[in-house]
């Protein structure tokens, strides 16, 4: 009835579940798409148009046969099976909709591996899975699939790209353009395909995925006439809703009277409810189900097991994979036959039809397929079913399962029969035989042993020959079966004499990269006489490794046969050595070709080859140069034989030169170059030379611009330090005076309007110095001059002392100061404590200046870890600083620049705005930073960190009251060194107020001199004096030998000067002096410096109770002894100048007197020619004072000549007595002199 009611079902075709008709089917429609032949195509159409007039088995055999003939065609016409070498190399990318595990996707990747054979073709795959059976298919979780592809395909080339089933399809029609331009896409597995899916994607094709649920059902009720419900089972997901519409279109109208129900947004619980509820006329129809209402993901079995196990009525499917796990059987959709299908249309694409001009197949490829099991189950008749059903399950007869070997015994015992009768009939023929035979053997066995012994001996020799030979050598016949092999062929190839004969030359031992279906041909040449040679890639048959190899192929009998002679040369080092050295030439020609810098070769003076960047350096092309003289760059002839002169003499001696060279352009410009030369062979510079150039030039020039504005800066610094040490100077040194006399006079009898005005003087003067200091400390920081110290301190005792010293001020405006130590503050830290004081005496300073009323709180406690620092730095322990006062407080505008130099927030309190910018860089230095939290009326909170290193030897501090002066230095002897007449009355007002005795020396000769005859306790050395300085003065004392003219040359010496900056200080204290004062002298602190020099090991005694005039000095020897009633005689005289005497007068060594000696001859030669001048101008005061400094220069020296004749001029000058002749002696001497010294220089 149903056959009649729906003849359409009846041409579907039927096929098996295997590979073989699977092919088949898809080859069918691939070929159709492949041929361009109008009437192949029109044939099809008109069978598959007319299969409803034909019975469906006649419609199904016609279609195959048509089919057949088609692919066969489409073989011949077209390219649609591509050869493996046209489809090397191609990446294909495999897109899926669901979990590679998935049965449906298994089945269509067997059917695609099947026709694409991507080992064989040399195809690279490339499978990504989409997992949205069990992922949500959300936008979220597409644009995550969106960004993975995009990030791992991104600079990949895809040839092709094959997407199974609905979202996949969907996806790549999204992302097409973004992700893979231009690149094919072929499908498989759309349910519900409408053409309207690629609308304007020329590039997309493929096979639809029609379900024959309407085949199906037709079958069904062909097989259950009783039926009257339909039960369809599928759920909510993209690819069930989508079958669902298309068994709701197949099925409109289709027999009436049928109720079909649908099983709608359902977990499986309930639809197993609703199956069990089925009355016993219906059928339930399968499609798919994976994810129930709930979101829960249901593998492929296990939901068609679970309802078929609570059916009781038949269950029909739509898919083959579902066969055997509970359904009946019906019109089933293969998977297989769809991987095929897209496989095959793939492999058109990448022979290079396009995509547009192949249509998407359309055709359902179903076939009737059923589970024996189940139709048992159900008691269906199996003669109801076509001829041409697939049964699965269905037991197999005795002689169906034993056929073949049924008949072979059949066989074998007809031919034992009829061998039995002619080994009858043969046997009286083969006794007669035998006694012919006995008679010949005899005869022949004597033959046969001599021709063996001689055959014998030489297959023994040709053995020998045979397995000794090098190459591998094997005989094979022309079909490429191995006979014998020598040892050699067997170690090359890694196997054992007993594996040859099961080997094939073809198959196991050459690659698969050869072209072996040459092997036929070029063997039947060998046999007919064509020796032939020929390269080959040979392969060891148990591990797969290959090897390069020669082969040499000759004609040869071998026990009776024609077979081949194959000797095989294993040339794989070779070919490497071969391969490398054309690589290596390769990559030298592209290294050549681009580098940056300029490469050439030359023979005897001549280019022989050269790059293009050499050549474009100046200003020619490679063709120019090469030939040409290396000389032809340089315009100069003497510049160019002293170019090649060097270059030679370099090479010959160490096979390499460097140089920096100017040459010239091809339009005559200058170009500087640095080059490099190497020998090929130093001792035959004629083998070549490799050159190596850069130009240079604009470096060149921008280390000149470099140079001078670098020596410009240099010339601006050193005129900024050398103006700062001389304002420091020209200032300290009257603020000195200014500073002692003030407070020399402040000790004395004021009334208080005179000691308000000189406390005002003090003020002004020292904020002055404050001044001075902190511009000195500005320029050193910006300098970069500035170092700090690293010194073992006792922190905590160091910031009580410096804030014990601010109470004061604090106390004076009513303020209380309150210091707060952290216990875990370490005690001993390594660091410079007078750079954490000068900021502790700012900040702390500021605090007590901008605070009227209230409390002032320095908190010190240690710094949270800084996960910045460097774990080289050695400054592990951080310390915070917090200063915080209830003053006036910064206003937010200020804020930002607080720590700029010369910034203020008000001149109200004066300042120059230095102080918080110095401290900010002595913080940086100390590895810190500071920062500033302040609201205006309510204070201000100041806070710094300071990195210090673990400190290990911290001095004991004297917690004891200071020692007066007076009761421990009571009897020193001091020598102040002092060329300032106003500074001489100060230091000698102050020593005497603390009990000192002291001589004064006007300059670094006379302190040599009074050395020699009166005894010191110290000296207070001034630095900077004529004639002599302190530094070299000191440098003088030094180097004495104890006992000598110099008695105690480890004398305390505190050098005092006006200069600040701490490279006078570094240099005095590196001279030998052991402390330092800077003007204006703070006498408490050089109270303090004397008691810890001198102590209380000096007593007065009555020799230096007498006043410093009882001992005459060198001045009045020489006074007394060339006064006018005082004769001179060559005894006391006896020669110009000695500078041995001198130097034993003086006590210092050579290098000492050298340096006294330039110092001299310089202010000698100045001071004589003041003196012609004053001389000539009448002015004889100043004439005496310049004759006295002169006598004093040639007296430290020991040229007492010179010395005679300067004190002969002062005594003139002094008495007004002429002056000429006296100067002309002393000019005559002088001269003497300074010829004597530069002869002995």
């Amino acid at each position: 009835m149903f056959l009649q009611e729906c003849p359409a079902m009846t041409g579907v075709s039927q096929h098996k579940r295997s590979k073989t008709k699977g092919d088949s089917i898809g080859a069918v429609f691939i070929s159709i798409y492949a041929s361009d032949r109008v009437g192949t195509l029109e044939t099809l159409r008109y069978i598959i148009m007319k299969r409803h007039f034909l019975p469906p088995l006649r419609a199904l055999k016609s279609i195959s046969i048509t089919m057949s003939v088609i692919v066969m065609l489409g073989m011949i016409f077209c390219p649609a099976h591509a050869t493996a070498t046209d489809l090397q190399r191609k990446h294909i990318l495999l897109l899926n909709s669901y979990h590679h595990t998935f049965s449906w996707n298994e089945e269509i990747f067997s059917g695609l591996m099947d026709v694409l054979r991507p080992k064989e073709t040399g195809i690279t795959l490339h499978v990504e899975n989409m997992d949205t059976k069990r992922v949500t298919f959300s936008e979220q979780y597409i644009q995550h699939l969106h960004d993975v592809y995009l990030h791992k395909f991104n600079g990949m080339t895809i040839d092709l790209i094959m997407v199974t089933d609905n979202n996949a399809l969907e996806f790549m029609r999204r992302f097409h353009d973004e992700l893979f331009p231009n690149v094919p896409v072929v499908f498989c597995g759309i349910n519900f395909f409408r053409d309207e899916l690629i609308k304007g994607q020329p590039l997309f094709t493929g096979v639809a995925e029609n379900m024959d649920a309407k085949g199906t059902l037709w079958w069904a009720l062909n097989l259950h006439p009783e039926t009257e419900h339909v039960y369809v089972i599928n759920d909510s997901t993209p690819s069930g809703l989508s079958i669902s519409r298309n068994i709701r279109l197949a099925l409109k109208d289709f027999v009436a009277g049928i109720e079909v129900l649908y099983a709608k947004g359902k977990d499986l619980r309930e639809i197993v409810q609703e199956v069990q509820a089925l009355p016993k006329n219906s059928i339930v129809l399968y499609g798919v189900y994976y994810r129930d209402k709930s979101g829960r993901f249901h593998e492929a079995p296990e939901a068609i097991e679970t309802i078929s196990e609570a059916a009781t009525v038949p269950v029909y499917g739509l898919l083959d994979f579902d066969l055997g796990h509970g359904i009946v059987g019906g019109m089933l959709t293969s998977g297989y036959s769809q991987g095929q299908s897209m496989a095959q249309i793939a492999l058109h694409v990448l022979a290079g039809r396009h995509p547009q001009d192949i249509p998407v197949i359309k055709q359902s490829l179903s076939s009737l397929m059923f589970d024996y099991q189940q139709l048992k189950h159900y008691n269906i008749n199996l003669d109801m079913l076509p001829e041409d059903s697939v049964i699965i399950n269905q037991p197999r007869s005795f002689y169906a399962e034993n056929t073949k070997l049924i008949w072979a015994g059949a066989a074998f015992t007809t031919i034992q029969m009829v061998i039995i009768l002619v080994l009858m009939a043969n046997t009286a023929r083969r006794k007669y035989a035998e006694k012919e035979l006995r008679k010949a053997h005899q005869l022949l066995e004597e033959r046969v042993r001599s021709r063996t012994s001689e055959a014998k001996e030489s297959v023994e020799a040709m053995r020998t020959v045979f397995d000794s030979s090098h190459d591998a050598i094997f005989i094979h016949d022309v079909g490429g079966h191995i006979l014998d092999v020598n040892a050699r062929m067997l170690k090359m190839y890694r196997i054992t004499r007993d594996e040859i004969s099961d080997l094939s030359i073809a198959r196991d031992m050459s690659s698969r990269d050869n072209a072996v279906y040459r092997l036929s041909a070029i063997w039947r040449a060998v046999i007919n006489g064509e020796p032939q040679y020929f390269e080959w890639k040979g392969r060891r048959p148990h591990d797969g490794s290959e090897f390069d190899a020669e082969v040499y192929l000759n004609r040869i009998v071998f026990r009776g046969q024609e077979a081949i002679l194959a000797n095989v040369r294993d040339i794989s080092v070779r070919k490497e050595s071969e391969n490398r050295i054309r690589q290596s030439l390769s990559k030298f020609e592209a290294i050549l070709e681009n580098s940056l810098v300029g490469i050439a070769m030359s023979r005897g003076r001549k280019f022989v080859t050269i790059n293009r960047r050499g050549a474009e350096i100046f200003g020619y092309a490679p063709g120019d140069l090469i030939g040409n003289d290396i000389s032809f760059l340089l315009d100069d002839q003497n510049a160019v034989e002293e170019f090649i002169q060097e270059s030679r003499d370099a090479l010959q001696a160490r096979g390499e030169f460097n140089t920096e060279q100017a040459f010239r352009d091809k339009n005559g410009n200058a170009i500087w170059c640095r080059m490099y030369a190497k020998a090929m062979a130093p001792e035959s510079l004629g083998r070549g030379i490799i050159w190596a150039w850069d130009d240079i030039s604009e470096h060149r020039r921008a280390q000149e611009d470099l140079m001078r504005t670098r020596e410009d800066a240099e010339a601006a610094n050193r005129a900024k330090s050398e103006f700062l040490a001389a304002m420091s100077h020209e200032i300290r040194t009257p603020m000195n005076a200014i500073v002692g006399m003030t407070e020399i006079t402040l000790q004395t009898e004021l009334n208080d309007a005179q000691r308000d005005y000189l406390h005002t003087v003090m003020n002004s003067a020292r904020h002055l110095l404050s001044i001075i200091n902190d511009i000195l400390d500005l320029s050193k920081i910006e300098a970069r001059k500035l170092t700090l110290d690293r010194t073992d301190f006792d922190l905590p005792y160091h910031v009580r002392t410096t804030i014990k010293g601010l109470e004061i001020q604090g106390r004076e405006k009513e303020l209380k100061v309150i210091l707060d130590i952290a216990e875990d503050v370490p005690t001993c830290v390594k660091g410079d404590p007078l750079s954490l004081r000068q900021v502790l005496m700012n900040l702390v300073g500021n605090a007590i200046k901008f605070t009227h009323r209230g409390i002032i709180s320095i908190r010190v406690s240690k710094a949270a870890p800084d996960p910045h620092r460097t774990a080289s730095d050695a400054r592990t322990i951080g310390l915070l600083f917090e200063v915080e006062d209830t003053g006036i407080g910064i206003p937010e505008e200020f804020m930002d620049t607080i720590f700029q130099s010369f910034s203020q927030t008000t001149r109200a309190f004066g300042g120059t705005g230095l102080g918080l910018a110095i401290c900010k860089q002595l913080i940086g230095l100390m590895g810190g930073d500071i920062c500033v939290e302040s609201k205006v009326g309510n204070g201000s909170t100041f806070a710094f960190t300071a990195w210090y290193e673990p400190g290990f030897a911290c001095p004991t501090p004297d917690t004891g009251l200071p020692k007066a002066a007076m009761s421990s230095t009571g009897g020193v002897h001091v020598l102040v060194a002092e060329d300032n007449d106003v500074n001489v009355m100060v230091t000698s007002l102050r020593l005497e107020e603390m009990g000192y005795t002291y001589s004064v020396a006007s300059n670094g000769l006379e302190v040599l001199e009074l050395l020699k005859n009166e005894d010191f306790d110290l000296i207070l050395m001034d630095i900077e004096m004529p004639v002599l300085d302190g530094i070299s003065a000191t440098k003088a004392i030094r180097s004495a030998v104890p006992g000598g003219p110099i008695p105690n040359p480890a004398i305390p010496i505190i050098g005092v000067t006006a200069h600040a900056l701490k490279e006078f200080r570094d240099k005095s204290l590196d001279a030998g002096m052991d402390d330092y004062v800077s003007k204006p002298v703070d006498f408490n602190e050089l109270s303090a410096i004397i008691n810890r020099l001198v102590g209380t090991r000096a007593m007065i005694s009555p020799s230096r109770q007498t006043s410093r005039k009882t001992l005459p000095t060198v001045r009045d020897k020489i006074v007394e002894r060339v006064g006018p009633d005082s004769p001179q005689t060559k005894e006391e005289f006896p020669v110009m100048w000695s500078p041995e005497q001198a130097m034993e007068d003086l006590g210092v060594d050579e290098a000492i007197f050298q340096d006294f000696l330039t110092t001299a001859k310089t202010e000698m030669t100045n001071m004589a020619e003041e003196i012609k001048q004053a001389v000539g101008s009448g002015n004889k005061k100043t004439s005496a004072y310049l004759a006295h400094t002169l006598k004093s220069i040639c007296l430290s020296i020991g040229a007492h000549v010179a010395a005679t004749a300067a004190a002969n001029l002062e005594i003139s000058c002094r008495q007004g007595s002429p002056c000429k002749d006296a100067l002309k002696t002393l000019s005559s001497a002088l001269d003497q002199l300074l010829a004597l010294m530069k002869k002995k220089a």
